[in-house]
C-alpha cells in the first residue's frame, strides 16, 4: 500500500513539474544564435574589423519572419586588438538600430542591431551598430573606415523543456528504483548454515 501511495505521488509531481515548465518555456522561449563577421578595411592601408560570438534572441515571430535580439556575448577585433562585448543596446539607440534578425536573406536590417563594447568601438564611447546595405552592397559596420564583408549566423539547437524535464523525471525514478531495491537487500534475513 506504502509502495502504490509512494508511485502516485511522484507521478503527480512529475506531471505537475512538466506542466510548470511547459508554461513558463512558451512565455520564455528564447533562440541561441552563433554569429561571426569580417568586415575589410575601406582604405588600402587600413585595418579590417572582425567579431564574433553569441546572439540571444526571441522566438520566431511567424508574421513578420524575425526574432528580437536581446541579448550579445564574444569579442570584436580592430587592429589587433581585442574588445570584449558587454551586451546589446536598446532599439533606436545607436545608429537607429532595430536589433532584427531575420529567418530569410538578408540575416539583418538596414538598421541593424547595436552592441556595447569594453574599447573605443566605432563612436569613443564604445558603441558599434551592424547593418545590412540598403543598396544590396553586403553587410558591414556603421564606421566610415570599412567596407562590406561578411556576416554569418548558425542557430545554436537548444534542449525541449519537455525533453530536459522527462530526463530528470527518469533519472529521479531510477535513483528511486535502486534506492528501494538497496533498502529490500538489507532487510532479507541472512541464513545461517549449520553443518
Amino acid at each position: 500500500m506504502k509502495l502504490v501511495k509512494k508511485l502516485a505521488i511522484a507521478n503527480a509531481s512529475a506531471v505537475i513539474a512538466i506542466t510548470g515548465v511547459g508554461a513558463s518555456s512558451t512565455a520564455q522561449a528564447v533562440q541561441l544564435f552563433d554569429f561571426q563577421y569580417s568586415f575589410p578595411s575601406y582604405e588600402a592601408n587600413g585595418t579590417g574589423i572582425s567579431a564574433s560570438g553569441t546572439l540571444t534572441t526571441t522566438d520566431l515571430d511567424p508574421i513578420k519572419n524575425n526574432y528580437t535580439i536581446t541579448g550579445i556575448t564574444g569579442t570584436r577585433t580592430i587592429q589587433g586588438i581585442s574588445e570584449t562585448i558587454i551586451g546589446i543596446l536598446s532599439p533606436g539607440t545607436y545608429g537607429i538600430n532595430d536589433n532584427l534578425l531575420n529567418a530569410s536573406r538578408p540575416v539583418l536590417t538596414q538598421n541593424g542591431f547595436s552592441y556595447l563594447v569594453s574599447g573605443g568601438g566605432e563612436d569613443g564611447n564604445g558603441n558599434v551598430n551592424v547593418f545590412y546595405s540598403s543598396f544590396n552592397e553586403g553587410y558591414s559596420e556603421l564606421s566610415s573606415d570599412v567596407d562590406y564583408g561578411s556576416f554569418s549566423v548558425i542557430p545554436r539547437p537548444v534542449p525541449e523543456p519537455y525533453t530536459v524535464t522527462g530526463s530528470l523525471v527518469a533519472l529521479g525514478f531510477g535513483w528511486w528504483m535502486k534506492r528501494k531495491q538497496a533498502l529490500a537487500s538489507q532487510k532479507k534475513p541472512h541464513k545461517i548454515s549449520i553443518c
